[in-house]
């Protein structure tokens, strides 16, 4: 009779899955516990004043639906122009050194995507928010909420350069060997890309995408400079307006994580359950507890 170490039971790995929701909710409850009580804390010495933010958070609702809708319309829409520029990112120097009858037009693209990223990876969001902001309310004076769509513009100039490079790496990461395969049963470059390089490179960049959008999330508080409507906005207004800045803001924050850790943690769980096996960076194990190994599963005999 034949001994074989036995694979992990689906018991084991249920445990598993059901210890991180446990951890992940631990830390969300544990969040929570810090900020009442801080709350309370600062309540007690007269710092803040919990009664006047039950009263007024209603009044961030609208502007926290304003931020988190003009992010999501800035990122859909850079995720969809961004994928063609990682493309290119990624197999335009390829092209270029092989000499390829593409090069002519890959060549001039590659160099302005090249450029286009630096450039926006090198200047501060602030900064593209007034630039994009003065002339689209200049070149668009009167039109209706014109502030708005002028910053939601910039949001997307700014994401569409992150999230270029963020493609270009996820669609290098895809094995060479899984490429020449592919070509050598005839698939073209198109299936290729859209049946093994894209579906692989989505898997192993969705943490990178989500840090992506929380940070294009955060960096919208930077258009109430330019008079839109939004969390800093509200904040700013009813913190000046009735004289009570810390709680303002403090509701902010809150409205701020009321946000952002359901979506981190959700993404995490939801990158835990669809990684691949040896692509990305593996997720660290705990260390085995000591003890004798678990017994070997026979294995049928043999004929």
């Amino acid at each position: 009779m034949i001994l074989i170490r036995g694979a992990p039971s689906a018991g084991r790995a249920g445990r598993r899955r059901d210890a991180t929701i446990v951890r992940s909710t631990g830390n969300l409850t544990a969040t929570l516990v810090f900020i009442i009580v801080l709350l309370v804390v600062l309540d007690r010495l007269g710092a803040v004043s919990i009664p006047f933010m039950v009263q007024w958070w209603p009044f961030l609702v609208t502007p926290a639906a304003t931020a988190l809708g003009a992010t999501t319309i800035a990122f859909v829409v850079g995720f969809v122009i961004a994928v063609p520029l990682g493309l290119v990112r990624a197999y335009g120097p390829d092209v270029v050194r092989r000499k390829a009858p593409a090069s002519v037009v890959v060549a001039p693209l590659y160099g302005l995507t090249t450029g286009y990223v630096e450039a926006i990876r090198g200047t501060p969001a602030f900064v593209q928010i007034l630039l994009i902001s003065a002339a689209a309310t200049r070149a668009f004076t009167g039109l209706p909420n014109v502030e708005l769509w002028a910053g939601v513009l910039a949001l997307t100039v700014n994401t569409i350069g992150y999230q270029a490079e963020v493609f270009r790496a996820g669609f290098q990461s895809v094995g060479q060997g899984q490429v020449d395969a592919a070509k050598s049963i005839g698939m073209r470059p198109t299936q290729i890309f859209v049946y093994i390089t894209l579906p692989q490179s989505l898997r192993i960049i969705l943490l990178p995408l989500t840090n992506e959008w929380i940070g294009l999330f955060k960096a919208s508080a930077l258009l109430w400079y330019v008079a839109v409507r939004e969390l800093m906005w509200a904040g700013n207004y009813l913190g000046y307006t009735q004289v009570h800045p810390i709680e303002a803001f403090f509701l902010v924050a809150f409205f701020y994580l009321l946000i952002i850790i359901p979506l981190s943690r959700g993404v995490s769980y939801l990158e835990r359950k669809k990684r691949i096996p040896g692509l990305g960076v593996p997720e660290p194990t705990r260390p085995r507890r000591a003890g004798p190994r678990p017994a070997a599963s026979p294995a049928a005999p043999g004929p």
